[in-house]
């Protein structure tokens, strides 16, 4: 009892705490639920927040996107302002130039239609049906000459007009005139005018001056159109002649005069045009020339020049020639008359440039693109590089067929003997024999592809060569008996040890070092038959891939210098060709000289 008596009150004092935290416990469950609520609302407000969020994130894009879009088209606005404003100015400007010209150069533009007038055929008609005034057409011609003295133009329509009216000395008086200002063009205007009256003698003796008096060195579009004239036989056949004479003598000149010749230009556009030899073509027989193969392509592809340069003169000069003539005389005379003067050039060019930034929306980076292109195109040209554009890039200058072939014969002797020197070059590069070689096999073969060779015996000589070399390497694998016994003492003395010595340390070192040396003396045990085995697989896959790569080889020797005397064998069709086009042009010659004996001796 009294034991009893003495854990009753801590018994009551546990219970009493028991109670107190019972009542903590709901306390503390009544704030956890209050937590609970804050949270769940602090939830839901997260929820509204994040929505919110959402929104406003999808405003901000849409607002990034409306901005991007506004910047594009506030550039795009302002280039288009600025371009407009480029193209106002260029506006304003062309008007300004346009009434300059008119001010300065109006006087040629009425000299010019009087000479479109004067050349027709039909003026010379109307005068001696006398449908038309001559003291008028005297006094026209009188006055445009004097309204501009220094427009070479004017005094050969005065001399166009006298000899229609058949007054020679004022005629000879005005030539002489005209000549003094500008000598080309006045042959040239005499050349063409005397064509259209059908006057070919007399065309011709005017020609022989134009060219005479033309510079070889800077060609212009007049040169251009009146070869082409001159190949169509517009200006008959003496002036055919001439103009040939004066090519060959300007070639000379320029051979003469310049380190770069005429042939060393056209064998640097024939070799441009030889084919290049596929690196994957004749890989096997390259594989197998190694030291000689960088010189065996070399000569294979000059042997292409020949073949590719027949290739692209049919493609260049199709035979699709015209019957008659072609009105290149007529174009040119027109394009003539209408050509501007050097003092004129200058402020053409600039009203040009001006309407094509017109054209193009005020773009003046096109605009200057375009306008040069067009002032390079009419940049005078030598001799030369006109005659190899005309051959070899005929769409880098406007002639046609008839004049590109004029100038085909002017530069065929360069062809031929660039032809023959790559042909030479080839063969001196072709070898009699080649050595091809596999490993420390090696054997010469000939060229020639005419040759048999043994096939199968030089298959079946690197075969037994490798299996040679493969037994031997085989036989060489040999067990390492002082590895081997090495390793088998090491075993036994580290298996007495491991049982003499006492456990511990020592002990599970013998037995280590035991287990070590085993497995060293099977290793060094199966090496030998492994390596054996891997050798002799090498061996046949080696033996096998040499047999398909040899066979390959011998295979592409034949093809490689077939097509080699293949190529070469093309060089005296360039000839051929050439024999052919050269009888298309004298038919269309002769055609052209009856077609315009026809014509004149049914105007007279």
């Amino acid at each position: 009892m009294g034991e009893y008596e003495d854990t009753e009150a801590p018994l009551n004092e546990v219970a009493g705490a028991l109670q107190r935290l019972d009542g903590d416990v709901d306390a503390l469950g009544t704030q956890v639920e209050a937590v609970q609520g804050d949270v769940t609302a602090l939830r839901g407000e997260m929820r509204t927040v994040a929505s919110a969020l959402g929104d406003v994130s999808h405003t901000i894009d849409r607002v990034d996107d409306s901005v991007r879009n506004l910047g594009q088209k506030l550039v795009e606005f302002t280039d288009r302002y600025a371009r407009d404003q480029i193209r106002a100015r260029a506006e304003a400007e062309l008007a300004r130039l346009t009434t300059e010209w008119h001010a300065r150069f109006e006087q040629r533009r009425q000299t010019r239609a009087l000479a479109h007038g004067l050349v027709h055929a039909l003026t010379k008609d109307a005068l001696e049906k006398g449908m038309a005034d001559k003291d008028l057409v005297a006094a026209c011609a009188q006055e445009r000459m004097l309204m501009d003295r220094g427009f070479w133009l004017g005094p050969a329509v005065v001399a166009l007009a006298a000899r229609h009216l058949n007054e020679e000395p004022q005629m000879h008086r005005a030539r002489a005139q005209a000549y003094s200002i500008d000598q080309a063009r006045a042959n040239l205007f005499f050349t063409l005018t005397c064509t259209r009256l059908g006057e070919l003698d007399e065309a011709a003796r005017w020609m022989d001056r134009y060219l005479q008096s033309l510079d070889p060195y800077a060609l212009d579009e007049d040169f251009h159109v009146v070869l082409d004239a001159v190949a169509c036989n517009e200006l008959g056949a003496q002036a055919h002649a001439y103009t040939r004479q004066a090519m060959r003598q300007w070639l000379s000149r320029l051979d003469l005069a310049q380190a770069t010749t005429l042939e060393t230009q056209v064998a640097r556009h024939m070799g441009d045009l030889r084919k290049a030899l596929p690196p994957r073509r004749y890989q096997e027989l390259s594989s197998l020339c190694t030291d000689t193969w960088e010189v065996l392509r070399s000569g294979w592809e000059w042997a292409t020049v020949p073949k590719a340069t027949l290739a692209h003169l049919r493609r260049a000069f199709p035979g699709d020639l015209d019957d008659g003539p072609a009105g290149h005389a007529d174009s040119a005379l027109d394009a003539l008359i209408d050509r501007h003067d050097a003092d004129e050039t200058q402020l053409a060019s600039r009203i040009r440039y001006l309407e094509l930034v017109v054209e193009h929306n005020g773009d003046e980076g096109t605009a200057r693109q375009e306008h040069t292109a067009q002032r390079d195109a009419a940049r005078p040209v030598n001799l030369r590089t006109l005659l190899v554009n005309a051959v070899f890039t005929p769409e880098a200058v406007r002639l046609g067929e008839e004049a590109r072939l004029l100038a085909l014969r002017a530069v065929w002797p360069h062809v031929s003997n660039s032809s023959e020197a790559y042909v030479q070059r080839s063969r001196s590069l072709l070898p009699r024999q080649i050595d091809v070689s596999w490993g420390e096999w090696n054997r010469p073969l000939p060229a020639d592809p005419t040759v048999a060779v043994p096939q199968q015996q030089l298959i079946d000589e690197v075969k037994e060569l490798i299996e040679e070399r493969t037994h031997q390497e085989v036989e060489s694998v040999q067990l390492n008996r002082f590895r081997f016994l090495a390793a088998a003492v090491t075993t036994m003395v580290s298996t007495i040890m491991a049982f003499l010595v006492p456990q511990g340390a020592p002990r599970v070192i013998a037995a280590t070092l035991a287990t070590a040396a085993v497995i060293l003396a099977i290793t060094e045990w199966r090496r030998v038959p492994a390596r054996r085995q891997e050798l002799s697989r090498e061996g046949r896959d080696s033996a096998q891939t040499a047999a398909a790569v040899l066979n390959r080889a011998l295979t592409q020797r034949v093809t490689f210098f077939t097509a080699w005397h293949e190529n070469l064998d093309v060089a005296p069709q360039l000839a051929t060709w050439a024999n052919q086009a050269w009888r298309s042009e004298a038919g269309a010659l002769e055609e052209g000289t009856r077609d315009t004996s026809g014509g004149k001796r049914e105007k007279e």
